[in-house]
């Protein structure tokens, strides 16, 4: 997920929304659905509706989608494949506007790697084995999009994202574009400051050239390592809290006993104390209550104040105050 940061507060008028609705599904060019039910495009699996629901045709498109919503005051979340996305059940009372399925292009030019913002990020790594270009082997394995990685500044093993962009393309919430180079461009621990009011439509990366059969092995490596660690078969979002500085966010609540811990149809994973999935029935809410009951025990066995690596969405109230 990534870019604009959707208003969490009041929804909007319905007879504004309705028309809102009827203008966004008349002119912008792409597939437009009402009501959706956002369990159906989060890895939790739990979210009520979105009032409106885009699938964007292209960048034009776009850029008419999110004009439209500016000037209707419209709330507007993106999202790509619903990783790390903890959606209210009450829903988003705005516009939703995934881009799974569009801006998927991919190309590779000596030792440049150009992937659009819908592109599987696990597609991205194949690509650079297949062109022995090394440099991201260590996000192997990380679920999710190239905007919604960007957005959070996704890495794994001591890798980022970030680690060699060249440039990006963004959209502003007037439905501009810009182009931003990699290195001007705030970033921080699974955080993109740089680009809260963007959305991400192309990333371009500057890679090094090395033996395939290398490349291949360190993902090898890499994919085996994170299987051990975070073998999951229910749905989740992944990590659910940021690693304190020095610590080990799931080290931590292991010591205090949240494995097998559970609220409702959710439970905190056995495999990984840093995981909460969603074992049956869950809903966002059994969510929150478990997230709050890990957080009380973390700060009061070690005054410790765990903050969430997911995203939360639609909530009338602060989750991560």
């Amino acid at each position: 997920m990534r870019g604009i940061k959707p208003d969490p507060g009041a929804p909007a008028d319905r007879g504004s929304l309705e028309k809102a609705a009827a203008e966004i599904c008349a002119e912008v060019q792409g597939r437009c659905l009402l009501s959706e039910p956002l369990s159906r495009h989060t890895s939790f699996g739990v979210g009520g509706p979105a009032a409106i629901y885009v699938y964007p045709a292209d960048k034009a498109a776009l850029s008419k989608l999110l004009m439209l919503c500016h000037d209707r005051s419209l709330a507007v979340l993106i999202i790509g494949y619903g990783n790390n996305l903890l959606v209210s059940d009450d829903g988003f009372a705005g516009c939703v506007v995934d881009l799974s399925s569009a801006l998927n292009g991919m190309a590779v030019e000596g030792n440049r790697l150009t992937a659009g913002a819908g592109v599987m990020l696990n597609d991205v790594i194949r690509c650079t084995a297949d062109h022995g270009l090394t440099g991201m082997e260590r996000l192997a394995g990380i679920p999710g999009g190239v905007g919604g990685g960007m957005s959070m500044n996704c890495g794994a093993f001591g890798a980022h994202i970030s680690d060699h962009l060249a440039e990006l393309e963004v959209m502003n919430p007037n439905g501009e574009f810009m182009t931003l180079a990699g290195s001007g461009i705030e970033f921080g621990y699974r955080s993109a400051p740089g680009l809260a009011d963007k959305v991400v439509l192309q990333a371009v990366f500057q890679l090094d050239g090395d033996r395939m059969d290398n490349v291949n092995r360190l993902i090898d490596e890499t994919v085996a390592e994170r299987r051990r660690r975070n073998v999951m078969t229910l749905p989740s979002a992944g990590s659910t809290f940021k690693n304190p500085r020095g610590f080990s966010a799931a080290r931590l609540l292991e010591q205090v006993g949240a494995k097998g811990m559970r609220m409702g149809g959710v439970e905190v994973s056995p495999l990984h104390a840093n995981f909460i999935v969603n074992s049956g029935g869950g809903t966002a809410e059994d969510i929150v209550a478990l997230i709050s009951k890990l957080r009380e025990k973390v700060y009061k066995r070690f005054n410790i104040d765990l903050k969430l690596e997911l995203r939360a969405v639609g909530f009338d109230y602060e989750i991560d105050a």
